[in-house]
């Protein structure tokens, strides 16, 4: 599948090209999409995934950014895996399950979630991650 979400097609592959988004992506193509990414990073336990960590302000508002990811997740029909530790620390993990790695699809999901999903962020969290600031609840 594909993201349902042209706004978010077009800004990923540049308007009219056609592209499968469930074809794996090579390293390197991981590695230059995620340019564009800097909340992301690229991990490989078995299988390459993209994922974003952050310490949020308190339970509450982890909760609330994995409900935001949900709803975003479940209009898009591409889910993530979403962890919550320590009663903060929340890891988004993205890859396609359906062809063991990542895809485009992966990085239109991040894409969506960065535009869309504002984070109640530990004030200590975000003053030692600026670059996160776009993606705070102000």
């Amino acid at each position: 599948s594909r993201p349902n979400n042209p706004t978010l097609r077009a800004v990923l592959v540049g308007g009219g090209r056609k592209v499968n988004f469930n074809t794996l992506l090579s390293t390197e193509q991981m590695a230059e999409e995620l340019k564009n990414l800097p909340l992301w990073t690229q991990q490989q336990h078995g299988i390459f995934k993209i994922s974003r960590k952050f310490t949020a302000k308190n339970f509450q508002a982890a909760l609330d950014c994995i409900s935001q990811v949900g709803v975003i997740a479940e209009r898009e029909g591409h889910h993530p895996d979403l962890h919550l530790t320590s009663y903060r620390d929340v890891e988004i993990v993205l890859f396609t399950h359906k062809v063991g790695g990542v895809t485009l699809n992966d990085f239109a999901l991040a894409r969506a979630l960065d535009l869309e999903v504002k984070i109640s962020y530990s004030p200590k969290w975000l003053q030692e991650n600026p670059e996160a600031d776009s993606t705070a609840l102000k």
